[in-house]
């Protein structure tokens, strides 16, 4: 169970040695436990010859089943310690501050999952713009900061939470809907809606864009994504949004997510003003649970778009 802990720790890391210093062990014996792995399915599951390196087809198919199998079996050992007696009963308040292109749908399903489950806590989710929610955490406003790209923020301790991978979405009946894969040079001249553009997801956007060749319309700009979801559904403007907070909309029929090449992914992670073992209870069992929600690293939206999430908020 550990070593399947480990692969996918790996694999939302997409680094052995950050994975490496979760488990308190060397790059070396994380690096030697997966090949072992592998030498026992008969099957590469990373592609080492590639910088980052990459999952194989055998390895997206492996993570997938492997957070699934450790969802189930963490959630059954909550459920069956729950039963006890003397079982621990998380008690205090939890302050989240987060980007609103997170998710603000997906983050509510999960607090309100978590406070049904720790009735004692109680969650103060705030929505903010990226710079907002960094400040919020080094002034101690909020114990718990959620934003894309967080590598570039100073004087907090950074949690990855997991690499989302992005998609063309569109409607049902766009002329782009009936399509398996689209290359980025493709999209130019198409009109697009947006994220504003002082937001980080923007930038990273614009650049790949650029860098491949396409110059699509943007026409309209929303600092929410759900609001940016919404317009996506009812024109015919296409959107470049993370596949996972489109997944119960594509289940639904209401919108299609189309394959993007080459691979684009949003890195998602927590700030906190100092290390996770530092947290107050409450907070530390808040950010178990979103990690444990995160899933593995998103790999691309599959070819018919309909695959669920791995253990989505609901």
């Amino acid at each position: 169970m550990q070593t399947i802990r480990l692969f996918v720790e790996v694999a939302r890391c997409r680094s052995f040695s950050k994975a490496a210093a979760v488990f308190g062990i060397s790059q070396s014996a994380a690096s030697q436990r997966i090949g072992q792995l592998e030498r026992r399915l008969g099957v590469k599951l990373i592609d080492r010859s590639v910088r980052p390196f990459e999952l194989t087809q055998a390895g997206e198919l492996y993570l997938v089943g492997a957070a699934d199998t450790l969802n189930r079996f963490d959630r059954m050992e909550r459920e069956v310690s729950s039963l006890g007696e003397s079982a621990e009963r998380v008690e205090g308040a939890v302050r989240i501050a987060a980007i609103y292109s997170a998710g603000i749908d997906l983050l509510s399903q999960l607090r309100d999952r978590f406070v049904r489950e720790q009735p004692g806590v109680k969650v103060e989710l705030r929505y903010l713009k990226p710079d907002q929610v960094h400040q919020a955490v080094v002034d101690q406003q909020a114990d718990l900061g959620i934003v894309s790209f967080p590598d570039r923020f100073a004087k907090v301790v950074v949690q990855p939470l997991r690499e989302e991978a992005m998609a063309v979405v569109c409607r049902p009946d766009h002329a782009l809907a009936g399509r398996k894969t689209i290359a980025a040079n493709e999209l130019s001249g198409l009109e697009k809606a947006g994220f504003d553009a002082e937001l980080p997801i923007a930038r990273h956007l614009q650049r790949y864009l650029k860098d491949h060749g396409a110059t699509p319309s943007v026409s309209h700009r929303f600092d929410n994504m759900d609001t940016l979801k919404s317009a996506v559904a009812v024109t015919d403007r296409f959107a470049i949004l993370p596949v996972r907070c489109v997944q119960r909309e594509v289940d639904a029929g209401a919108l299609r997510a189309i394959r993007l090449t080459p691979k684009l992914t949003r890195p998602m992670g927590v700030l906190t003003r100092s290390g996770v073992e530092e947290l107050p209870p409450a907070p530390r069992a808040f950010l178990d649970e979103l990690i444990r929600a995160a899933g593995p690293a998103s790999g691309q939206p599959p070819a018919d778009s309909t695959r669920k999430p791995v253990d989505a908020p609901r």
